[in-house]
């Protein structure tokens, strides 16, 4: 499996067109919220890594104290930081930063969220070692993803 990072050019370059795209499958997004938000508290603080547009982060602001989402394509925070003005939340923060790199000090998170990401990940466990740095010990971490087949192709 290739280790190589996905390129912020590319996500960059088709950020508008994502974001005009309906989700491919609304009821299955709508569980996964549900699903999440389950798990989610008034008191909690949150990490989104490739949050993308910012459409979940700011759904599940409602729910916790606080979100930190970032995305390592400019372009797509942009968007996600006018649909934050849209929706007149104010307790996400949208930054460009990669997760490898990112350095939020001695803060540690009571959740990591990384939705539709995992699949795109060149270096799976790197990852996540990192997300456990991320975590207050017994912190949740939560990901949705594609399904790689032993054959290195994804699968619904």
């Amino acid at each position: 499996m290739s280790t190589r990072k996905p390129s912020n050019r590319f996500w960059n370059r088709i950020a508008n067109f994502y974001a005009r795209q309906p989700i491919a499958d609304p009821a299955s997004y709508k569980r996964k919220l549900e699903i999440t938000a389950r798990f989610l508290r008034p008191d909690v603080r949150l990490l989104e890594f490739g949050c993308g547009t910012g459409g979940t982060a700011l759904h599940h602001a409602a729910y916790v104290k606080e979100i930190h989402a970032i995305d390592f394509a400019s372009r797509m925070i942009e968007i996600a930081k006018q649909n934050q003005q849209a929706a007149g939340v104010a307790n996400v923060s949208f930054m460009v930063g990669d997760l490898h790199d990112f350095a939020p000090g001695q803060m540690r998170y009571d959740g990591v969220l990384a939705m539709s990401l995992l699949h795109l990940v060149g270096d799976r466990d790197a990852a996540l070692a990192r997300v456990r740095d991320q975590l207050h010990p017994g912190g949740l971490f939560v990901s949705s993803t594609k399904c790689i087949g032993d054959d290195g192709r994804l699968s619904g």
